[in-house]
C-alpha cells in the first residue's frame, strides 16, 4: 500500500463532488489509497464551482443528484477545463443520456465498488 501523506505535490490531483457525507468520505478514503490526491469533497454545485475556481484538478468524480441539483454546471466546467471525469450515481443510462454533456462519461454507480471507481480514476489518464 502507498503512503497515503507521500509526496502531496506529485500525485494526481482528483475533485470529488458528493453530498452524502459517509459516501464522500469513503470516495475520499479509496482515492488517497490509491494514490491520489483529493479536492473536496464538494457536496454541492457551489461548492465545487468555487473549488474549481482555486485549482484545476487532473480528474474528478461526480455525483450525478446534489441535493435538488444537478451536476451538469460543474461537468460544463470541467468539460471546459480539459479535466476528464467519472460519475458515481445511482442514476440510469437514459437519465444521465438526456444531459449532453453526460452522455459519454463512465458511470462506476451505487453503491459504489471502490476498486472499481480508483480503476476508472486511472484509466481517465492513460
Amino acid at each position: 500500500m502507498r503512503n497515503p501523506v507521500g509526496d502531496l505535490e506529485h500525485r494526481a490531483c482528483v475533485l470529488v463532488v458528493e453530498d452524502e457525507v459517509f459516501l464522500a468520505m469513503e470516495l475520499e478514503t479509496a482515492l488517497i489509497e490509491g494514490g491520489f490526491r483529493v479536492l473536496g469533497p464538494a457536496a454541492s454545485v457551489k461548492d465545487a464551482l468555487e473549488l474549481l475556481g482555486g485549482e484545476c484538478p487532473d480528474a474528478a468524480v461526480l455525483d450525478f443528484n446534489l441535493g435538488r441539483d444537478k451536476v451538469t454546471p460543474v461537468a460544463l466546467q470541467l468539460k471546459s477545463l480539459g479535466v476528464p471525469f467519472v460519475l458515481a450515481s445511482a442514476s440510469s443510462a437514459a437519465e444521465l443520456s438526456r444531459y449532453a454533456v453526460l452522455a459519454d462519461i463512465a458511470n462506476v454507480g451505487k453503491p459504489t465498488d471502490l476498486k472499481r471507481l480508483v480503476a476508472a480514476v486511472r484509466a481517465l489518464h492513460e
